[in-house]
């Protein structure tokens, strides 16, 4: 894999680097700070004050077009500042950090004792050449699996983690892509996906074919990653006044597990929007005394598994209470351990592209506990041990 995907690489720059006619140069970015505060952390185990993180997300995107090609480069730089040397956030501007790349730079750029650091992510860096059959695309790129709405069984590269606050841009991957139009409303989609090296463990190759038939929109997805394979597909179509989605996945191989997400939205009136959603994987478990163990699995380092238990119930709503203001109310629970995470945000259009957001996030079951026999600390819950957090931000967009 590591000769193929340097080889098109290469055949491919030269390709882009014969003199256009004609070149348009788009630049844009995003500031955004976020002002995050946690509660006190007290039991039988530790205390821990309550905290305040600054954590802010300069996002710089340069986009070239040709004839020939679209080059895409995207660079973010975030600047974090702890009030206390612990940085173990259950809310964070900063997604997961990205497993599927070939090559990276450092992601600390630099860093002053244990409370100040500055991080870097080189977010995308791909050309995409657009034939008359089809779009190749080479390079870090994002890549996006499934059809449910909150937690997607098929999706394999980097979802984002419930506690994420930005989640404007998906992780970018380094991959080769090409994309098919399947008549006027399908689409073929296949790509190989490069980790560290290119090894097989770190790797990935997929298949996605999506079609409308009667309205209804399908679609199957065929994905070998680190060694192991999963087969999945989704269906959305409307059921009288509501949405209607389900998706489903069964991974094989070093690991076996199955997904599945199955929900409704409905529009109550032009302003006011509802969302559920129940989510079963058996990649989880009902013992919670396995929790910590999970976080070791292959289904949590490399098959984008994030959650810890097996049934859950996602539900939103969302009310927009003028063109320059809106709020929404999010919870997850885990049925299994009765355990809760509910997100509460509002949001503000102060100025022409100048936002102002606040919200808070609250967690609620078991906390801590000690297994009798080993003396180990052990989750209660999934979200019992997590702090109340609030936040605020700003986001100025140019």
């Amino acid at each position: 894999m590591p000769k193929i995907f340097n080889g098109l690489i290469a055949i491919l720059a030269l390709l882009s680097a014969t003199p256009a006619l004609a070149i348009d140069v788009n630049f844009q970015g995003y500031l955004k700070s976020y002002l995050i505060a946690q509660e006190q952390q007290s039991n039988s185990f530790y205390n821990l004050p309550s905290q305040i993180n600054s954590q802010n997300n300069l996002r710089l995107m340069l986009d070239v077009f040709s004839q020939q090609a679209v080059w895409q480069i995207h660079y973010e730089i975030s600047p974090q500042l702890s009030s206390r040397d612990s940085n173990a956030f259950a809310m964070t501007s900063e997604p997961s950090m990205p497993g599927y790349r070939l090559t990276d730079l450092d992601p600390l750029l630099a860093t002053s004792g244990a409370k100040q650091s500055v991080l870097q992510n080189l977010d995308r860096f791909n050309v995409q050449f657009q034939f008359a059959d089809g779009d190749l695309t080479i390079g870090r790129q994002a890549i996006t699996f499934g059809s449910a709405r909150m937690i997607n069984p098929t999706d394999v590269f980097l979802p984002f983690s419930l506690g994420t606050l930005n989640t404007e841009y998906r992780i970018g991957v380094d991959a080769v892509r090409y994309q098919k139009a399947w008549g006027e409303l399908g689409e073929i989609d296949i790509g190989l996906v490069s980790g560290d090296g290119a090894q097989s463990e770190n790797s990935a190759a997929f298949v996605q074919a999506k079609q409308n038939l009667n309205g209804k929109d399908l679609n199957f997805s065929l994905i070998r990653f680190a060694d192991q394979t999963l087969v999945g597909g989704g269906l959305e179509t409307a059921l009288g006044e509501f949405g209607f989605w389900l998706e489903i996945a069964s991974v094989s191989g070093l690991s076996n597990y199955q997904r599945g997400s199955v929900g409704l939205d409905y529009a109550f009136t032009a302003n006011t929007f509802a969302m559920i959603e129940y989510h079963v994987s058996t990649a989880g478990t009902k013992d919670t005394d396995q929790y910590l163990n999970h976080f070791e699995s292959l289904s949590f380092t490399t098959g984008g598994v994030f959650l810890l238990g097996e049934h859950y119930i996602i539900a939103s709503l969302a009310q927009t209470f003028s063109p320059l203001w809106q709020a929404s109310a999010q919870t997850i629970i885990n049925l299994d351990d009765d355990s809760s995470f509910t997100m509460l945000s509002t949001n503000y259009n102060i100025a022409e592209d100048f936002y102002l957001d606040f919200g808070v996030y609250l967690f609620n079951g078991k906390g801590l506990k000690i297994n009798d026999n080993l003396g180990q600390v052990l989750l209660g819950s999934e979200y019992g041990a997590s702090p109340n957090s609030a936040f605020v931000s700003i986001r100025f967009y140019f």
